[in-house]
């Protein structure tokens, strides 16, 4: 498209030496010759071979580059649900455990009260699911038992089919990511294309290049000054959950990085899948420690966007999340009490961020539920 244009600008281009032509040297000022020659030499070095071959290398890359962007985007997504499926399948298997050990308790007291059908049920069933949905212990369960019970054959049916669309949703976040690697090696080829052809150019044709740089420089400059503007007048009017909690709130709040952590008020910037930052990012060294806000008790997890995060859930009656760990601490066991300012983790980039500088994706649930804003809280604190 763009070369289109640039050709298309040649014919106006003589066009306007024509016109220039027939006058009189005594109507033409040195400026209008100096314009003219300006522009007869634009003219040759646009349409040239080298401008060209230079000018489809850069709109290949562009090309290339979007297709990145689209191709990291849906990748992202896709991590997204994956990570949603895992965690619905840990909470189904978590239940199956539950009905399981609910069936061996029934089986417990069928032997000590002398329930001679079920020990035989059990001891015929060829595993614990067969148990679980034998006659002989449903007879023998309660109403609230045999509810649970009923609920084991419809969370083994769910659970198959989460895992077969947790395996169709890894098959293309894999796609994508090969996808994602083809494109690197293309836009590094592409990219030294294009530098081959500047440096075969002539001074002229390099100019030509140079301004046509010089022209989508300024024009994304003015896309991202107005990108940001829109941004910040949507924080601006943006309230409640965005306006954060008053620090007066959150009385003896220890700061969440035990260092000197770099972050901004990067909350509701956009993330890949139409998503929006829910937290705030905390830069600083790989292995900062990182401690209890406040007295409570943790819960350990690997997710796949979060990579190693911890859960501290306050005595204060918020949760706090801290995501991106490069490790636990040794010593530091799921679902232990934690008193304020003991470490919960060590500062990575582990997850989605293993791309990125170390830090600590750090989020605020008051009451355990939705998440606000936390840089007012972490700029109190914090600096």
């Amino acid at each position: 498209m763009r070369s289109r244009r640039i050709r298309a600008l040649v014919p106006l281009l003589v066009f306007a030496l024509l016109a220039i032509a027939p006058l009189g040297a005594s109507a033409q000022t040195e400026r209008d010759v100096e314009q003219a020659e300006d522009a007869l030499e634009y003219a040759e070095a646009v349409s040239s071979r080298a401008y060209q071959n230079w000018l489809a290398a850069r709109e290949a890359l562009d090309a290339a580059v979007v297709r990145y962007e689209e191709v990291n985007a849906e990748r992202e997504r896709l991590t997204y649900v994956v990570a949603q499926l895992y965690d619905r399948i840990t909470e189904y298997e978590g239940e199956v455990v539950d009905l399981k050990d609910r069936a061996r308790d029934l089986v417990l007291e069928a032997y000590t009260t002398g329930n001679t059908g079920l020990i035989g049920a059990a001891f015929e069933a060829g595993s614990i699911q067969d148990l679980l949905t034998s006659q002989v212990l449903i007879d023998m369960a309660t109403s609230r038992d045999i509810a649970q019970l009923d609920r084991f054959e419809a969370i083994k049916r769910d659970m198959e089919r989460l895992k077969v669309d947790l395996g169709t949703e890894e098959a293309a976040v894999r796609s994508l990511e090969l996808e994602a690697v083809d494109l690197v090696e293309q836009m590094d080829d592409l990219d030294r294309q294009a530098e081959a052809a500047y440096a075969q150019a002539n001074a002229n044709e390099r100019a030509a290049m140079d301004k046509l740089r010089r022209e989508e420089a300024e024009f994304k400059a003015a896309q991202a000054r107005r990108a940001a503007a829109a941004a910040a007048a949507a924080r601006a009017n943006s309230t409640g959950r965005a306006a954060g909690l008053d620090p007066g709130t959150t009385p003896g709040f220890l700061c969440p990085v035990d260092g000197s952590p770099s972050f901004i008020n990067s909350w509701g910037f956009a993330r890949s899948g139409g998503r929006t930052h829910k937290g705030v990012d905390m830069f600083d060294p790989r292995g900062t420690r990182l401690q209890a806000v406040t007295s409570g008790y943790v819960k350990l997890r690997t997710v796949n966007l979060g990579g190693l995060v911890s859960y501290l859930y306050g005595d204060d009656g918020n949760l706090y999340y801290y995501a991106h760990l490069d490790s636990h601490p040794s010593g530091l066991g799921d679902g232990q009490r934690v008193a304020a300012g003991d470490t919960v983790g060590l500062l990575g980039n582990s997850g989605n961020a293993r791309y990125t500088s170390p830090h600590l994706h750090f989020e605020i649930r008051p009451g355990f539920g939705s998440a606000v804003n936390p840089y007012p809280t972490v700029r109190h604190y914090c600096q």
